[in-house]
């Protein structure tokens, strides 16, 4: 398949997990893809190859959303690469689970708030000064923020901020028709998931699940493309939760 769409997106984090899956659907469905990584190209040039490979435009870009400047510049350079930006997938994020509250420190606290929540922000911001008329935001939460449990006192409060920015954002620039919503995904199968619980904890929630099953990337991707496509038009200022039913 060739980019037949004309759009452009960028998807943050999109070298593994969750941002992986979601940048290899919207190149699947012809929308051209700037990948955004940090650290390492390696697992980011695995996303490009796959989805030029089936015919799509992809482009990777290394900026860490927790410096507001290489924000900035990651905007302008995928401005200059394709010539505007329609999508905007903020999806960066990292995870720090299974702290009792009492034992949280600041090194903790500031580093997932830098990238949870002050590089959600300013991705957000960004994307509302660069995402041309008609396009599309969408934040990717977790069912953690409005299920929080035992253990994740900071990282469910920091995915719990962009809900509120997006629905700002909904109201802020609904004059230029571009819609801004939030997608909560429930567990699912990542590599950071697995790395955080352990196989039978992992085990165990699949089996907690309605639906029987841990969610997987694909699902969320799925969700996100609905979202960035035609018949997502109308959807705008949402919390869309996708997790296989159940309160986890």
């Amino acid at each position: 398949m060739t980019a037949s769409t004309n759009k452009v997106a960028l998807v943050t984090g999109a070298a593994t997990g969750i941002g992986r899956a979601i940048a290899i659907r919207l190149g699947k469905d012809g929308i051209a893809v700037a990948i955004n990584y940090v650290g390492s190209p390696t697992q980011a040039d695995e996303v490009v190859n796959e989805i030029r490979e089936a015919g799509g435009i992809a482009t990777g870009f290394s900026a860490d959303v927790s410096v507001v400047s290489d924000i900035t510049k990651l905007f302008n350079d995928v401005n200059t690469t394709f010539g505007g930006i329609d999508i905007v997938v903020a999806n960066a994020g990292i995870a720090v689970m299974g702290i009792p509250i009492v034992d949280v420190n600041e090194a903790d606290f500031d580093r997932i708030n830098a990238i949870n929540y002050k590089g959600t922000f300013f991705v957000l911001q960004q994307a509302a000064k660069h995402v041309r008329n008609g396009g599309r935001i969408i934040q990717i939460s977790s069912t953690s923020s409005l299920y929080p449990a035992a253990g994740l006192g900071i990282y469910a409060p920091s995915k719990a901020a962009g809900k509120v920015i997006t629905e700002i954002l909904a109201q802020e620039l609904g004059s230029r028709q571009i819609s801004v919503n939030s997608v909560f995904p429930g567990p699912t199968a990542t590599p950071l998931m697995q790395k955080e619980v352990s196989k039978e904890e992992f085990e165990r929630i699949g089996q907690n699940i309605n639906l029987g099953r841990m969610g997987k990337p694909e699902d969320i991707a799925s969700v996100v493309a609905f979202l960035s496509g035609p018949e997502g038009a109308w959807v705008n200022g949402q919390q869309i939760i996708v997790n296989g039913g159940g309160r986890i």
